[in-house]
């Protein structure tokens, strides 16, 4: 662009307006099929109640020619020019953002956020106000040619600072977009996509961990990858609350209904898992959510007297009960069953010595976590 300085005014202004427009479709289309892909979703979703499908791509695609559409009315009613011309993609900006302004509300009867009810209308008038404001002001200097270096600069900055404000104004919350995310790969049966979202991060919410396990669980690796993530909550993140505003599509009913049964009156995850088990009204989807459970929790002597009563001997079990196993036999050396796995074994044995290594409680975590966080160990004690 610095060879511009070489073009006459006009020929600059036309160029500069294609090229914004290029740029304004890039920055739509990203942010609607990258960013937001999720969030626009899930907005589709609930207005349409689930009765149409959504294609993150021809929607991007769509709504952002529509955007596009839209400020060349805006630019045709307004006028703007020169410096100041890429304020007409103000309103197209201002709704995007709108559109990506949800939460969850939108799977418990609401929609986009109330406040847009007014604040919306009340932004536009003070545009219109503003825009015809430097017409009536500021026609002349609107009009005459000036620098093309300012013309570049002064429409680039406006349109990056519209571009900022539309990311300001819709969900950016990493936790939720990781939420509706997993919860669409379990609706599409990619089990495998949906535990691998979020799959490096540290951060996690309630409904995350409920929606990973069942993920897990459908997939039937819960006891191999249930320790890979953040388990704030013990046994109260694998499963939902009754009526909670925290969940999206899939509630506490939906998980009920795949476990077989539905948890008493204030009766705890770990009692509730348990009884289905025992009284065989779940199936083997209720059992590793029972183990599961145990684990959580840490209660590894009912661990390891459930083991006994539900997994055979010759049962190959997943990583995360042989692990708690081997556990249990560093105290319990009379504990009769064989793990039969030496790698476990020694694992823990290096374990157990790296954390004598360490003068500082703050640094011994930290240090274990790098190298055995994904482990039951870990998660047993320093969790």
């Amino acid at each position: 662009m610095s060879n511009n300085n070489s073009l006459p005014y006009k020929r600059a202004a036309r160029i500069l307006t294609v090229v914004c427009g290029l740029l304004f479709f890039i920055f739509s289309f990203t942010y609607l099929f990258v960013l937001q892909k999720e969030v626009v979703e899930a907005l589709h979703y609930s207005l349409s109640q689930g009765k149409t499908y959504y294609s993150p791509l021809a929607g991007a695609i769509i709504i952002t020619m529509a955007l596009l559409a839209f400020r060349w009315g805006i630019n045709g009613l307004m006028g703007l020019k020169g410096p100041v011309r890429t304020l007409s993609y103000f309103p197209s900006c201002l709704l995007l953002g709108v559109l990506t302004d949800v939460d969850r509300n939108i799977f418990h009867g609401g929609s986009i956020d109330e406040k847009w009810l007014w604040l919306l209308p009340l932004l536009l008038l003070i545009y219109i106000s503003i825009v015809y404001t430097l017409r009536r002001v500021l026609r002349i200097w609107l009009n005459q040619e000036g620098n093309v270096l300012a013309l570049i600069s002064s429409n680039l900055s406006i349109l990056t600072f519209l571009c900022l404000m539309t990311v300001s104004i819709g969900n950016t919350n990493i936790n939720f977009h990781h939420e509706l995310a997993v919860e669409q790969a379990i609706r599409n049966h990619d089990y495998k996509a949906a535990r691998m979202v979020g799959v490096k991060s540290l951060e996690t919410t309630h409904t995350l961990t409920a929606l990973r396990a069942y993920a897990m669980s459908l997939e039937g690796t819960m006891g191999e990858h249930l320790f890979e993530y953040p388990q704030n909550e013990g046994a109260n993140g694998l499963l939902f609350t009754p009526h909670s505003d925290k969940t999206l599509r899939l509630n506490a009913d939906s998980l009920y209904a795949y476990l077989g049964a539905k948890p008493h009156a204030m009766e705890k995850p770990v009692d509730f898992l348990a009884r289905i088990c025992r009284d065989e009204m779940g199936g083997h989807a209720a059992l590793d959510y029972y183990m599961s459970a145990l684990l959580l929790d840490k209660k590894l002597d009912n661990f390891v007297s459930a083991i006994d009563v539900y997994c055979f001997e010759q049962d190959t079990l997943p990583r995360y009960y042989r692990e708690a196993l081997a556990f249990y036999k560093q105290s319990h050396p009379e504990y009769a069953r064989e793990i039969k796995d030496t790698l476990t074994e020694q694992h823990l044995d290096k374990f157990l010595l790296r954390q004598k290594e360490f003068a500082s409680p703050i640094e011994e975590k930290n240090y274990m976590r790098r190298e055995f966080g994904d482990t039951y160990w870990w998660y047993y004690c320093y969790q």
